[in-house]
């Protein structure tokens, strides 16, 4: 194998690396959220944002579901936030089944908002004695190119700028802008934020990434990625270091060892080359489980 190739594995394997554990990264950034009020989300103003509420996930994780946005508000009630394209009643069968998941985890009620870019004609369930009517943020009827102006002015002036703003700017409606163009604007606004450090650069990228993942490309997002890492934001490094830290706090899947998260060991694995069913008997997991790794891998390889 010549140094090139050598290196363009490397390269890939810390890429898929980050990728498996890019689930830990997202629940550090998540913390960006306390103490925002839920005016942006279009509740209330008084109400509050005081903390994540963190879920165990005993199973390797290889996307982040917007399940994991919980948080406490200050009036008592639990707060999850969803974002779909286009809501269908699947969909709200399926959030239906987050939310009352989380009341049954948490013990309290909760507020359920999703976003959308196509709002249904009807976004709420009645199916007799079970309802399910959650808070609908039509990001159509956020004006992308007049925010991207007034944050860029902000930024400039070293003035204050809402970060739910920069984040979730991907998603509204632009005449000028792309979602993949708009991402890289919010990118481009997080690296010039004066009174952010290296730290909250990195939560709030990594916040924008996820935000994104229904509108913008894997591919897109692989490039950007690799921008953040040219920045010096250190994304993977961090990815790799929590994800190693969530995999002795928590375990993932019954192959553990010693409180060592396996994803990693896997991907290495499969980035030799070495037979699936190998793999899989080595480290006591599903055959699908590590093709399902493996897809990520060809995925930021490719």
């Amino acid at each position: 194998m010549t140094d090139a190739n050598s290196q363009e594995t490397a390269e890939a394997a810390l890429l898929y690396e980050a990728s498996a554990n890019y689930d830990a990264v997202f629940k550090e950034a998540v913390s960006l959220f306390r103490d925002k009020a839920l005016g942006f989300f279009g509740l209330p103003e008084d109400l509050m944002i005081l903390e994540p509420l963190r879920t165990e996930k005993k199973e390797v994780r290889v996307e982040t579901e917007f399940s994991d946005l919980t948080f406490r508000l200050s009036d008592g009630k639990g707060f999850h936030a969803e974002e779909e394209v286009d809501l269908s009643r699947d969909d709200l069968l399926r959030f239906c089944g987050y939310h009352a998941d989380l009341a049954r985890e948490y013990k309290r009620e909760f507020v359920t908002v999703i976003f959308v870019k196509n709002p249904p004609s009807e976004a709420k369930l009645d199916m007799g004695m079970l309802k399910f009517e959650p808070h609908i943020v039509d990001c159509s009827e956020h004006d992308a190119d007049e925010i991207l102006k007034r944050l860029k002015d902000e930024v400039r002036r070293g003035v204050a700028v809402n970060e739910l703003e920069i984040i979730y700017l991907p998603l509204f409606k632009s005449v000028n802008y792309t979602p993949e163009q708009l991402l890289h604007e919010s990118v481009k606004i997080i690296r010039q934020m004066e009174s952010a450090d290296e730290d909250r650069k990195l939560k709030m990228t990594a916040l924008a990434l996820m935000v994104s993942n229904k509108v913008v490309s894997k591919e897109e997002l692989n490039r950007i990625w690799e921008v953040a890492k040219m920045m010096k934001l250190k994304i993977l490094e961090v990815a790799e270091e929590k994800g190693i830290e969530q995999g002795i706090e928590q375990g993932i899947e019954q192959g553990i060892e010693q409180g060592v998260d396996i994803s990693t060991d896997i991907m290495r694995a499969l980035s030799r080359k070495e037979a699936i069913e190998e793999i899989a008997a080595q480290y006591r997991v599903s055959i699908e489980k590590v093709k399902q790794l493996q897809t990520v891998l060809l995925q930021c390889s490719a």
